[in-house]
């Protein structure tokens, strides 16, 4: 139907535009455009391959306008038609639509196509004009020219006008002043045209920038409008004989027609392709970013919803481990607490005061992974923070010393103690993390070392009046790190190194200790070499202080406290759990202190109205009434708010410690609970002094007074001297196990013999050991004697 249709219509189009190009071609014939050309390709692109048969009837009719002989009007129509069909297939081929004003590179693809092919075409077209005898073969290469110019332009002219108008998509009613402005540009248009053309002024090339105008304001289709405009203006006016284009020699007036049109049709057309580019890059870019600022809306809307989820999570965890860390602080109250009460007593053998040690290095070993947790925990919700305070800087790092030596001094490795004499007695620091950093890298140091030295350094790299640069190096000459696990050194439980020493650690302790340096200011560097050693070492700067409170020990470790000076005290203990008040009420009792003990806060707030002690330990999470709510009636009431105020808690976080504070105590102590911290809060609390066990006169006694020592060894049963000399054999070995396996089948009797010795044993003392067993033997000897 389409076919028929087109068959009926394309002829008459054709006889029409064949009667316009020969009214508007010169004296001889010739035409400046063809746009029946154009007008055939548009409609093969627009109604595809079907309308062919149309198309070829059509050209028919039109050259027979323009040829008298059939054999020519064949032979011309035969290359017309196949040219058109074989530009059609170029363009769906290589470009693959119709709109060609939209995208530059494709205007430029539609061009090179067009020259290319009409080029080949038109020298077919010439040579059957001059063998019909239609041209002369010596004008072939002027024939050619006009022929190929013409064919140019009614192509680029009218297929991207016809098609551009055919695809007139989102069309939209124009504005007032657009309607204005368009009026101008056209009537502008004209008028340049009349002075150019009919007044004799050179001015045809004015219209360019009329057609930038229109291509920067308007759409591509009155971009087409326009350039036709121009285009039927001066062909017009020269067939007329008007313009700068009339010449004498008719084929070079058309030859400068030709190039205006080809000028003025392709400049604006490719503004149009460029600017059409720019309007679409632009809108797409709008697009994207739309599209992009939605992706965030989203991603945002999706990050919030993780984020609440990971924060329910966190708040879930923290509540969890807060949960947990109260629940196992709360045994483990018990459980350190007799710890330091038997330990405090006189026990009759070593072996009993060896096992509380035990009970309580464990117990510590457990508290310990708590707080490693809890203080990850805290790290990955970023709420560590550090408490700086002015401290005594050689006295802490004396206590480190002291702690780390006695490690060292078991496995029989050298502790090396290395400071600059510069060091600052004042600086301002978090104590507790400080310390916390250096145990954790000595201790690993000291772990992972088997023969050799382990060496603290701490050296000054600059000072001023108001603050200190500090280096801390920990060095060791142990198994050293391989280079594929520097990477996960400081990653939360992953252990490197020998595998039987992993199961003494977390992985916690390095990961923690980057953290606080971190919020130190600092950072941790490794060097390692496999089998030779490792060096950790960080760099802080520290604030200067000139007041601060010079930690004075006082009296020995083991020294035991037992009363105090002055009048006797109350004390009102508030806890839930037996087992904490009667760790408390065991520590306190002994030295004097009259304990009451209360099992909520009701009945704490009616003992303090009744008693009215000198000091209350409050536990803060209790039924009936919790301890917040004791300590804020104690605030508020008149008569008890002079009351000094011992908050005891297995709650560590600092949000509750503070809370707790603010709320009205004077203190807070955690559990489990340290005797010695305790008692220094008590002491603090209470103005008192101290009252401490003198030692008794045979433990004053000189080491080296022989008559003393030898009561003492008689006193207790020896084994035979077959059994000392046995085990003094297998001390000379050096092996301690095998001391402590061989004493293990003795009999029992001699225990109290052999307790200093498996001390010694386990202290690797073997020097000891050996001169023990020598003195017992040679009294052996004298006995015999």
């Amino acid at each position: 139907m389409v076919t028929l249709l087109a068959c009926l219509v394309m002829p008459i189009v054709q006889y029409g535009l064949a009667k316009m190009s020969v009214y508007l071609s010169d004296t001889s014939g010739a035409s400046a455009i063809w746009p029946t050309s154009g007008f055939y390709l548009a409609s093969l692109l627009i109604f595809r391959w079907r309308i062919w048969p149309a198309l070829f009837l059509a050209e028919l009719v039109g050259n027979s306008l323009f040829y008298e002989t059939a054999s020519a009007i064949v032979s011309i129509t035969l290359v017309t038609s196949t040219e058109t069909l074989i530009l059609g297939f170029l363009i769906q081929r290589w470009i693959g639509h119709h709109r060609f004003l939209n995208c530059s590179q494709d205007f430029f693809k539609f061009l090179a196509i067009v020259l290319g092919l009409t080029a080949i075409t038109s020298t077919l077209a010439t040579g059957l004009l001059c063998l019909q005898g239609i041209a002369s073969w010596t004008d072939f290469i002027a024939t050619w020219r006009l022929w190929y110019v013409a064919l140019i332009a009614g192509i680029t002219i009218v297929v991207p006008a016809l098609l551009s108008w055919v695809h007139w998509e989102n069309r939209q009613r124009w504005r007032s002043w657009q309607v204005g402005e368009f009026a101008l540009l056209f009537g502008a248009t004209i008028g340049i045209s009349y002075i150019s053309f009919w007044q004799k002024y050179a001015l045809e090339y004015m219209t360019l920038p009329l057609l930038m105008w229109c291509a920067f304001r308007f759409r591509e289709q009155e971009s087409t409008l326009l350039v036709f405009l121009i285009d039927g203006i001066a062909i017009v006016a020269t067939r007329q004989g008007f313009g700068p284009f009339i010449r004498e020699d008719l084929s070079q007036s058309l030859v400068l027609l030709q190039s205006f049109i080809l000028v003025v049709g392709l400049t604006g057309y490719i503004l149009c392709a460029i600017v059409n580019e720019n309007r679409q890059a632009a809108i797409k870019l709008i697009e994207t970013n739309n599209e992009l600022e939605q992706r965030v809306e989203e991603r945002t809307s999706e990050l919030q919803q993780a984020k609440e989820v990971a924060d329910t999570a966190n708040q879930a965890k923290s509540e969890f481990l807060a949960n947990m860390s109260h629940e196992l602080r709360t045994p483990l109250n018990g459980i350190l607490g007799y710890a330091q009460i038997l330990a405090s007593a006189q026990l009759p053998s070593q072996k009993q005061r060896d096992g509380v040690n035990i009970i309580y290095q464990c117990g510590s070993h457990l508290l310990d992974l708590i707080n490693d947790i809890l203080d990850l925990s805290k790290i990955e919700a970023r709420k560590l923070e550090l408490v700086p305070t002015a401290l005594h800087f050689p006295s802490l790092l004396q206590s480190v010393v002291e702690m780390c030596k006695v490690r060292a001094e078991h496995k029989r490795i050298n502790f090396i103690h290395q400071v600059s004499s510069r060091l600052p007695d004042g600086v301002v620091a978090d104590d507790k993390r400080l310390r916390q950093v250096l145990i954790n890298l000595l201790g690993n140091a000291i772990k992972f070392t088997d023969r050799g030295s382990v060496t603290l350094a701490v050296d000054v790299l600059d000072i001023s009046q108001t603050k200190v640069s500090l280096l801390f190096q920990v060095i060791d000459t142990g198994v050293g790190i391989a280079e594929e696990d520097m990477q996960q050194l400081f990653e939360a439980f992953e252990q490197v190194g020998d595998h039987h020493k992993q199961s003494e650690g977390t992985g916690l302790g390095l990961t923690i200790s980057e953290q606080i340096v971190q919020l130190m200011g600092g950072t941790i560097n490794v060097k390692s070499k496999l089998g030779k050693g490792s060096e950790f070492s960080f760099t802080i700067e520290l604030p200067l202080v000139d007041n601060w409170v010079e930690h004075q020990g006082g009296r020995e470790r083991g020294d035991r406290i037992i009363g105090y000076e002055g009048d006797r005290c109350t004390i009102l203990i508030v806890d839930d759990r037996w087992e904490n008040r009667s760790v408390l009420s065991s520590l306190l009792e002994p030295l004097g202190f009259m304990v009451i003990e209360t099992e909520n806060g009701q009945e704490g707030l009616a003992k303090l109205r009744e008693l009215q002690p000198d000091l209350v330990i409050i536990d803060l999470v209790m039924p009936v009434m919790d301890g917040f709510e004791l300590i804020q009636r104690i605030r508020n009431s008149e008569d008890l708010k002079h009351h000094q105020i011992i908050v005891s808690s297995a709650s560590v976080s600092a949000i509750d410690q503070q809370k707790a504070l603010d709320t009205g105590g004077d203190r807070f102590l955690s559990k489990p609970i340290n005797a010695r911290e305790l008692f220094a809060i008590i002491s603090e609390c209470l103005d008192l002094k101290w009252l401490y066990e003198t030692p008794k006169e045979s433990e004053q006694l000189p080491e080296n007074d022989r008559n003393s020592q030898d009561a003492v060894v008689q006193e207790m049963l020896v084994p035979p001297p077959e059994y000392i000399e046995e085990l003094l054999t297998i001390a000379h070995q050096g092996d301690p196990t095998e001391i402590c396996d061989k004493i293990e089948t003795w009999n029992s009797c001699y225990l109290e013999f052999a307790a200093p010795i498996i001390q010694l044993a386990n202290e690797f003392k073997i020097e000891e050991i050996e001169e023990l067993l020598q003195n017992h033997l040679t009294l052996k000897t004298n006995d015999v004697k």
